[in-house]
C-alpha cells in the first residue's frame, strides 16, 4: 500500500519493509486521492479506518480493547498531522520541481531513504499503543489472527500468481507497474508499456523471496504478541519487545533478504528514472498537476484538526 508518490513506485512492488507500520501511514492518508473535504474526513477518522480494515479483522478485538486502542491511536494522528505531514508537504514540493526535468536514479533514491527514514518515529510513537493493545490479547486472538495471515497469504499468492508461469507473474508486475504509471502521467503508450514490460523484467524482484519475507514478519509478529502474553508483564516489560519488533520490521535481521532489498532498491531507482526520462513534456505536466493536488491535500490536512 503505497502512499507518497514517487518515480520508483512505478517500478518497485514494495521494496522495504515495515508492512504493518506502512499501513497505518497509507490509512492516514488514503483519501489523498479524493475531494479536499473527503481527504479531511478520511484523515480525521484514520484510526476508526484501521481498526475497522485490518486491527480488528485480525484480533476481534473486544469493545475495552477497541475503545483503548482507537484512543491510543488518535494520539499517534495528533503526533502525525503535528510531525509528519509537513514532511509529506516537502517531499511532494521536491517531486514537483523533478517531475520537469530528466532525472538521476541517486535523486530517486535519496527521496526513497527520506520517506523511508519518516516511519522511524512514526515506530516510536506506535511502541506504547501497540504494547498497551498486547498485554490484553488473549490467546484465541492470536489464533485469529494466525488464521487471518493464512488467508491473507493465499490470497497475496494469488494475487501475484506465485503459483502460476513465470510469464504470468511478470503481467502482474507489469500491470502494477503500468497502473502506479498511469496514475501520474495519464495514459502511457504502447511503446512505454513494452518498456515497463522491460523494466519489470529486469528489476530482481522475486516474488517467493518477498513471500518468504512476509511470512517471517508475520511469524515474527505473532511470535512477539506471544512472549507479551505470557508471565506477568507490564508496559515497562512489554515496551522493549514491541519496539525490538518494529525495528525487525523496519530492517529485516535476514541478511541475505537485506542485501537482495538493497540491490533491488538501487535497481528501482534507476529503472524508475529511465521511465520518467523517456515521458513527454505533456506527461510531466500531468504528473506536475497530480503532485500538486496532493500537496494541496496535505496542506489543507495541516490547517485542520478534528
Amino acid at each position: 500500500m503505497n502512499l507518497i508518490p514517487s518515480f520508483d513506485q512505478i517500478i518497485s512492488q514494495r521494496g522495504w519493509g515495515g508492512r504493518w507500520l506502512g499501513r497505518c501511514l497509507a490509512l492516514g492518508l488514503a483519501a489523498c486521492l479524493s475531494a479536499c473535504s473527503l481527504v479531511v474526513t478520511g484523515y480525521n477518522n484514520a484510526p476508526q479506518a484501521l481498526m475497522f480494515m485490518w486491527i480488528d479483522p485480525h484480533l476481534d478485538l473486544t469493545t475495552a480493547q477497541s475503545r483503548q486502542t482507537k484512543a491510543d491511536l488518535t494520539q499517534v494522528l495528533a503526533w502525525h498531522r503535528q510531525q509528519q505531514l509537513p514532511l509529506y508537504a516537502d517531499w511532494l514540493v521536491r517531486m514537483q520541481q523533478l517531475a520537469p526535468q530528466q532525472v538521476q536514479a541517486e535523486q530517486v533514491c535519496r527521496l526513497a531513504d527520506d520517506i523511508r527514514e519518516s516511519l522511524k518515529p512514526l515506530a516510536a510513537q506506535m511502541e506504547t499503543p501497540l504494547a498497551t493493545l498486547a498485554l490484553s490479547l488473549q490467546a484465541p486472538q492470536l489464533d485469529t489472527m494466525k488464521a487471518r495471515f493464512d488467508k491473507d497469504n493465499s490470497t497475496w499468492r494469488k494475487d501475484w500468481k506465485l503459483d502460476g508461469s513465470s510469464q504470468e507473474r511478470l503481467a502482474v508486475q507489469t500491470e502494477k507497474g503500468q497502473k502506479n504509471a498511469e496514475r501520474f502521467y495519464g495514459k502511457v503508450s504502447k511503446a512505454q508499456q513494452a518498456q515497463l514490460r522491460l523494466l519489470a523484467q529486469s528489476s530482481g524482484f522475486d516474488a517467493e523471496r518477498t513471500y518468504a519475507e512476509r511470512v517471517r514478519q508475520q511469524a515474527d509478529m505473532l511470535q512477539t504478541l506471544q512472549t507479551i502474553g505470557t508471565g506477568q508483564r507490564n508496559l515497562t516489560t512489554a515496551g522493549p519487545l514491541v519496539r525490538d519488533w518494529l525495528q525487525r520490521s523496519l530492517k529485516t535481521p535476514d541478511e541475505d533478504y537485506a542485501a537482495y532489498l538493497k540491490k533491488r532498491q538501487a535497481m528501482n531507482c534507476q529503472a524508475a528514472a529511465q521511465f520518467h526520462n523517456s515521458t513527454t513534456p505533456e506527461q510531466r505536466a500531468n504528473a506536475v498537476n497530480v503532485l500538486k493536488g496532493y500537496e494541496a491535500d496535505v496542506r489543507e490536512l495541516m490547517r485542520t484538526s478534528p
